[in-house]
């Protein structure tokens, strides 16, 4: 299951919010018990998981609707490993209505390519991460951090 749909944002960590808030929705309305969130965001990741005054309407719904799901764990996930989600958002920017949301049972054709890398491991490319860069997105459950990257001191 999948959707995109446009929206208002000031700033990118909204948007952010906004897609993980109608996603945990569209979840929560299809009674979805096992759920995989991967977000390329660790701002976001953090501002879900720690424990801070900020009391954003959106930002609570979030954590509300995580409760209500049983916590779905968020996973850090790098910018190439959401290339579907980046075209589904450029899909949404392209079909401006912030008043409609497009639900998908299947992957449209304008992500079919893109799927289809995903799917084969197509879409990582080669990095040097600093030990504390690593550290940090372990600590954000990135599990391609370990295999998939060189880790430099």
């Amino acid at each position: 299951m999948g959707f995109y749909k446009s929206c208002y944002a000031t700033y990118p960590l909204q948007a952010e919010l906004l897609a993980l808030e109608q996603g945990l929705k569209i979840a929560l309305d299809m009674s979805f018990s096992i759920l995989k969130i991967k977000s390329d965001s660790s701002d976001m990741i953090k501002m879900i998981n720690e424990d801070n005054a900020l009391t954003y309407n959106t930002l609570l719904n979030c954590r509300l609707l995580m409760h209500q799901l049983k916590i779905p764990m968020i996973r850090h996930n790098f910018r190439e490993g959401n290339a579907v989600a980046d075209r589904l958002a450029k899909e949404a920017i392209k079909h401006f209505n912030p008043n409609r949301c497009f639900y998908l049972a299947r992957p449209p054709l304008f992500v079919e390519t893109v799927l289809e890398k995903d799917m084969q491991g197509l879409c990582f490319r080669s990095r040097l991460l600093s030990t504390n860069v690593c550290n940090s997105l372990v600590a954000l459950n990135n599990s391609n951090v370990l295999r998939d990257y060189v880790v430099t001191m």
